[in-house]
């Protein structure tokens, strides 16, 4: 999935051990569902058929169930039918040969005609989807919170977990005698390591930000969250968002289209009575107060953060 992997459970050495090697198993069938850098993926032949009816697997019905839904409660801000956009940025491969270089642009037809999740068609009695010609899913991020949520699930039964999924972390039952696993918000500044911490308990957090997947594309400064509206990378004032949510696809897909609307899309998050903080390119901190309010808790409060009432 492009990104480190990291668990924590409070259990036994040898219990510990087991739940290790399920969950690390689970990630890789997860990804070879859901990814779209690998050709045989149940999820590239879904793209490859665009126009056409096709029968999902139970995982990957449930994962594009999830980002449709995601798309709808957004506004369309976050929107998983953007693969063709993504392709044009020059962003083709993982991220680790973009940035080297070694990543080529795709054109495809249909890749402008943007904004098209609320067209994708399912059929919920034969498990079906019918994806508008021209059109590709991207499930990226949302497939990650989704894939760690599943393996909290089950380390839960084990005993207290967190689990990490390239700063995406889902926590189950805190460790033993505490109130959360303690969780630091990265700063993606020049300062300190951590802005702020917090008590992570039965929620996720995640981040989405511009400040690492960027590269250079014929001399132009690209990065792969793009703009629904123009299909184009968001020209957001924001770096990154941090979002703190009941489960991995809330908070995820929330992080995402805060970010693509910038500064002024934490309106949405403090209207929603979420737990968001943006870091601004300008190096201004705001915070809802949901988001102050479980800082304050983790006994680090962010300092001179600005509260969307």
């Amino acid at each position: 999935m492009g990104s480190d992997i990291a668990i924590w459970l409070d259990a036994p050495p040898v219990q510990a051990a087991a739940a290790f090697s399920e969950a690390q198993a689970l990630f890789a069938t997860y990804e070879q569902t859901c990814s779209r850098f690998r050709p045989d993926s149940e999820l590239s032949r879904l793209n490859a058929r665009s126009g056409d009816w096709v029968t999902l697997s139970d995982l990957l019905w449930d994962v594009l169930r999830q980002a449709l839904g995601m798309a709808a409660l957004t506004n369309g801000r976050f929107d998983p039918t953007l693969l063709y956009g993504l392709w044009r940025t020059g962003y083709t491969d993982s991220f680790e040969q973009v940035a080297g270089g070694l990543g080529h642009s795709r054109w495809s037809p249909g890749w402008s005609r943007t904004g098209r999740w609320a067209e994708v068609q399912l059929d919920e009695a034969r498990q079906a989807v019918r994806l508008p010609l021209g059109v590709g899913v991207d499930l990226g991020g949302i497939a990650k919170g989704y894939t760690a949520q599943a393996a909290m699930a089950r380390l839960r039964t084990i005993g207290p977990c967190l689990v990490d999924a390239g700063g995406d972390l889902v926590a189950g039952p805190p460790p033993t005698g505490q109130p959360g696993w303690p969780v630091g918000i990265a700063n993606p500044g020049s300062g300190p390591t951590n802005l702020a911490t917090i008590w992570l308990a039965e929620a996720a957090l995640a981040t989405s930000g511009i400040d690492y997947r960027h590269w250079l594309q014929n001399g132009r400064a690209v990065h792969h969250l793009l703009d629904p509206d123009s299909g184009q990378p968001a020209n957001t004032d924001g770096l990154t968002v941090t979002v703190l949510a009941a489960d991995a696809a809330q908070a995820e897909a929330w992080a995402t289209a805060t970010l693509v609307a910038g500064s002024a899309g934490m309106a949405a998050l403090a209207a929603l009575a979420m737990a968001g903080l943006m870091v601004t390119q300008d190096g201004r901190i705001l915070a809802t107060p949901a988001m102050d309010a479980a800082l304050m808790g983790g006994g680090q409060p962010v300092t001179g953060s600005s509260k969307y009432q």
